[in-house]
C-alpha cells in the first residue's frame, strides 16, 4: 500500500485518479481473503468435476459420483453472516395426569410417546376435544426410568410421523401411587394449585342456604382448626371403611411428611362430595375422643344454620330488614382459661414458633392458607405430635347473627342450641328482632351455659320484661364477662333489676347500657351498684339521658370503686353543673383511666374546675372533651394543669371551637409536657383567627415541626381545618 502511490505517479496518472486506485486494489484485497475463506469448497468443486471427467472415461463408477455429489451439497458455501442453527434440544415431558408443574413426572426424553406429545398433532386433537383429564389429590412423582436403547435428536424426529399415525394407541399416563416408594417424593396438590373451586368462595350473606350445601360453609369456617388439631393417620382405616376415602388415596397419604397437605386433601374432597359423606366423617369424630371437640364444634355451626334456614320466620312480626345486614357468621379460637382471652385460630398461625428450621423444599406453604408453616423435617420424615399440631387451649366458637329475624320459634331453637354445646363462648344476635318473652327463652339456655362468656342483645326491642328476665339469670350465672343491651328500650325501671342483680355478680366486667332513656332514677341504681360490684371496670353511659343530679349521683359510686376504669358519658347534657359534681369525686382515690365527656355542654367554665382535677390527679390517661364549647378560653384555663401533668396521654378536643391563640397555648403545653401521645384538634377554627400576632399560620406550622420532631411519638390530628398541615 504504501509504494502505490509513486508508482502511480511515474505511470504519469494524476493524484485526482487516486481514490479509484484505492478502491481498486480494497476490492481486490476482499476478493483475496474470500478465495482464502471459500478455498475448501472451491477443492471440492473442482475434484467433483474432476471425477465427472474420469466417469466419461470409464475410470470410476457411478455410485462413487453420487456420495461425492451429496457430501458436497452439504458443504454448500453460504453467504449468510448468521451461525448455524443449534441441534435440537432434548425434549422433557410433563404428564398430562396432573394438572400442576408440581406433580410433573420424568419420562425418557427419547421415548416414543414424548415425541408424539409434542407433535402438532397432538397439541391440535386437545384442543378439539376439549376435555380435562380427573386430577387426583395426591400423585406420587414416577422414577424417571432409563431407555432401552439411546436414540439421538435426528432419529426422534424421523420417527415422529410413524408415531402420529397410530394416536389411537397412545392412552394417557396417570400416575398412581406405588408401595415402598420415598415419601418425600409425593407430591400433594394443594385447591389452590387446581382448576376447582377454591375454598373461599363468596356467598352473599342474606342468600338462603340449601341443606345440601351448608357443610361447605362448615368446612371453609372451620378449616383452619382441622388442620390445626386434626391428624388424619390416626383414622385413616375408619375413613377407609366408612368410603370417605378411596383405597388409592391411602396409598398415597400413607407416611407422607406433610400432615397438613393431606388434611387439605381430605377436606377437599369432603367441599366437592355430597352431604352424607360430610355427615359420616363427623360421626367419626365423635366417636373418638382425641377429636370430640371439633365435631362439636361443627355441630354448633349445622344446627344454627337450621335454626336461621329451617324454621320460619313469623311474618307478622318480622321488621324489614336490608338485605346487605342479614349474615350468619362464625369465628373459632382456643379458649385460655387462665387468662379468660380467646385467639382465633388464624392469628395463631401467625405467632407460631418461627425459629424451627425449614429445609427449602417444605416452604411451600405460599397457597390459599399462607399463614402456616410446613411440619415437615430437614430428613423428609414425619414429625412428631408434638411439634405438629397445636395445642392453645379448648376449641370454642363464636357466633354472630344479625338481621335475620329470631322471634318465637327460632329464639326456642337457639335457647336449645346453647344449652346443649358448652364450646359457645359469645353469642352475638344483635338486631334480630327480638321481644321480652324471646329473651326468657335465652335466659334459662344463659343461666345453664357454663362457657358462654360474650352477650351482645344490642338493637332488639326487649323492654324491661326483657331486662326482667335477663336479671334472673344474670344472677345466677358465673361466667358471663360482656354484656351488651344498647338500643334495647329499657328504662330506669329495667335499670333497676339489672343493677340488682348486678350487685351479686362479680364476673361481668364491661357493660353497654348506651341509648336508654334511664335518666337521673336509673343513675341512682347505678350509683349504688357500683359500691357493691367488685368486678366492673367499664361502663358505657352513652347518650342515656342523664342531667347534672344524676351525674352527681353516679360519682359518689364512681368514687367508691375500686374496678371501674372507663366510663363513657358522652352525648348526656350535664353542663358546668354536673362538672363541678364530678370534680369534687374525681380525687387521688378516683381509679378512672378514661373519661370520655363528648358533647356534654361543658364550657370554658367547667375547664377551670377540671383543671383542679386534671392537677391533682395521677391515673387519667384519656380525656375526651370533644364537641363542647371551651374555645381559647378553655384551653388557656387547662393549659396550666396540663403542663404540670404527668399523666394524661390522650386529650380530645375535637370541634370544640379553638383558633390559632388556643393552639398556640396547646403547643407550650406539649414543649413542656412529654407525655401526651396524641392531642385531637380536628375540625376547629385553626387558620382562620388569632388575636395573637405570634400565633400565625406559618409561625404555628413551624413550631408543630419542631414539637414533633423534639417528640417522635406524638400525634397531633388537624383534619378539617384550614392548617393545610
Amino acid at each position: 500500500m504504501f509504494n502505490l502511490v509513486p508508482r502511480i505517479l511515474r505511470r504519469g496518472l494524476s493524484r485526482d485518479d487516486l481514490s479509484s486506485a484505492n478502491c481498486d486494489e480494497e476490492a481486490s484485497s476482499w476478493k483475496f481473503w474470500q478465495k482464502i475463506h471459500l478455498r475448501r469448497g472451491d477443492q471440492k468443486q473442482k475434484e467433483l468435476e474432476r471425477l465427472r471427467s474420469d466417469l466419461e472415461n470409464g475410470n470410476i463408477p457411478i455410485a462413487d459420483v453420487s456420495e461425492i455429489e451429496t457430501e458436497t451439497g452439504k458443504a454448500q458455501r453460504s453467504h449468510s453472516l448468521r451461525p448455524p442453527p443449534k441441534p435440537p434440544r432434548m425434549f422433557l415431558f410433563r404428564s398430562s395426569s396432573i394438572s400442576t408443574p408440581r406433580n410433573s413426572a420424568v419420562i425418557n426424553p427419547g421415548s416414543d410417546r414424548n415425541s408424539f406429545i409434542m407433535s402438532q398433532a397432538y397439541q391440535n386433537s386437545r384442543s378439539r376435544d376439549n376435555t380435562n383429564i380427573p386430577t387426583a389429590h395426591v400423585a406420587p412423582v414416577r422414577k424417571e426410568v432409563p431407555p432401552e436403547t439411546t436414540d439421538n435428536n435426528n432419529d426422534i424426529l424421523e420417527k415422529k410421523e410413524k408415531i402420529i399415525q397410530n394416536t389411537d394407541e397412545v392412552k394417557p399416563i396417570i400416575a398412581r401411587p406405588v408401595r415402598g416408594e420415598q415419601p418425600n417424593r409425593i407430591k400433594i396438590v394443594t385447591p389452590d394449585l387446581t382448576p376447582r373451586r377454591n375454598f373461599s368462595r363468596q356467598r352473599r350473606s342474606s342468600e338462603i342456604v340449601p341443606q345440601e350445601e351448608r357443610h361447605k360453609l362448615i368446612i371453609q369456617s372451620s378449616l383452619e382448626l382441622l388442620c390445626q388439631k386434626f391428624d388424619p393417620f390416626t383414622i385413616m382405616n375408619d375413613l377407609k371403611e366408612k368410603n370417605v376415602v378411596s383405597e388409592e388415596d391411602v396409598q398415597a397419604f400413607q407416611e407422607h411428611p406433610d400432615r397438613r397437605l393431606v388434611c387439605e386433601s381430605i377436606l377437599h374432597n369432603l367441599l366437592e362430595g355430597p352431604y352424607s359423606k360430610f355427615f359420616i366423617f363427623c360421626d367419626i369424630l365423635r366417636h373418638n375422643n382425641d377429636y370430640n371437640c371439633l365435631a362439636l364444634i361443627m355441630d354448633v355451626m349445622k344446627d344454627t344454620y337450621d335454626v336461621v334456614y329451617n324454621i320460619p320466620a313469623i311474618a307478622s312480626e318480622e321488621i324489614p330488614v336490608m338485605e346487605e345486614e342479614k349474615a350468619v357468621t362464625f369465628e373459632i379460637g382456643y379458649f385460655n382459661a387462665e387468662t379468660g382471652v380467646m385467639k382465633p385460630v388464624v392469628e395463631l398461625e401467625k405467632t407460631r414458633d418461627s425459629s424451627k428450621r425449614f429445609s427449602r423444599d417444605s416452604l411451600f406453604f405460599k397457597r390459599a392458607s399462607r399463614l402456616s408453616y410446613m411440619s415437615v423435617s430437614s430428613d423428609g420424615g414425619r414429625s412428631s405430635d408434638d411439634s405438629v399440631l397445636i395445642n392453645h387451649g379448648t376449641p370454642v366458637i363464636n357466633i354472630c347473627i344479625s338481621g335475620h329475624s329470631l322471634h318465637e320459634d327460632r329464639a326456642k331453637a337457639l335457647s336449645k342450641v346453647v344449652s346443649k354445646y358448652n364450646c359457645i363462648l359469645e353469642l352475638r344476635i344483635g338486631k334480630t328482632q327480638l321481644s321480652g318473652r324471646d329473651v326468657g327463652h335465652l335466659s334459662q339456655a344463659i343461666q345453664a351455659s357454663a362457657c358462654l362468656a360474650v352477650l351482645d342483645l344490642r338493637l332488639n326491642s326487649i323492654g324491661n320484661e326483657g331486662a326482667r328476665l335477663l336479671a334472673v339469670s344474670l344472677a345466677k350465672n358465673s361466667h358471663i364477662r360482656q354484656l351488651n343491651i344498647s338500643s334495647t328500650g329499657i328504662d330506669h325501671e329495667g335499670c333497676k333489676n339489672l343493677s340488682d342483680a348486678l350487685k351479686m355478680n362479680n364476673t361481668i366486667t364491661e357493660i353497654d347500657m348506651s341509648f336508654l332513656e334511664i335518666g337521673d332514677s336509673g343513675c341512682i341504681c347505678l350509683g349504688n351498684m357500683l359500691k357493691q360490684n367488685k368486678s366492673i371496670s367499664k361502663l358505657r353511659l352513652r347518650s342515656s339521658g342523664i342531667s347534672w343530679i344524676g351525674c352527681g349521683i353516679l360519682f359518689e359510686g364512681v368514687q367508691q370503686s375500686r374496678s371501674l376504669t372507663v366510663l363513657d358519658l358522652s352525648r348526656n347534657f350535664i353542663g358546668d353543673n354536673g362538672m363541678e359534681m364530678m370534680c369534687r369525686h374525681l380525687n387521688e382515690k378516683c381509679s378512672l383511666v378514661e373519661l370520655n365527656l363528648e358533647n356534654c355542654g361543658i364550657t370554658s367554665s367547667g375547664c377551670a374546675m377540671l383543671s383542679d382535677v386534671v392537677l391533682s390527679n395521677k391515673t387519667l390517661t384519656n380525656l375526651d372533651l370533644s364537641v363542647n364549647f371551651i374555645a381559647d378560653a378553655g384551653v388557656t384555663k387547662l393549659s396550666a394543669a396540663l403542663e404540670r401533668n404527668k399523666s394524661i396521654k390522650t386529650l380530645g378536643l375535637n370541634m370544640c371551637g379553638i383558633t390559632n391563640d388556643g393552639f398556640s397555648k396547646m403547643l407550650d403545653v406539649l414543649e413542656c409536657n412529654p407525655t401526651m401521645t396524641l392531642l385531637k384538634l380536628c375540625y376547629n377554627r385553626l387558620g382562620k383567627e388569632h388575636s395573637n400576632p405570634t400565633a400565625t399560620s406559618d409561625d404555628l406550622k413551624y413550631r408543630v415541626r419542631i414539637v414533633t420532631s423534639s417528640n417522635p411519638k406524638l400525634k397531633i390530628l388537624l383534619w378539617g381545618n384550614s392548617f393545610d398541615d
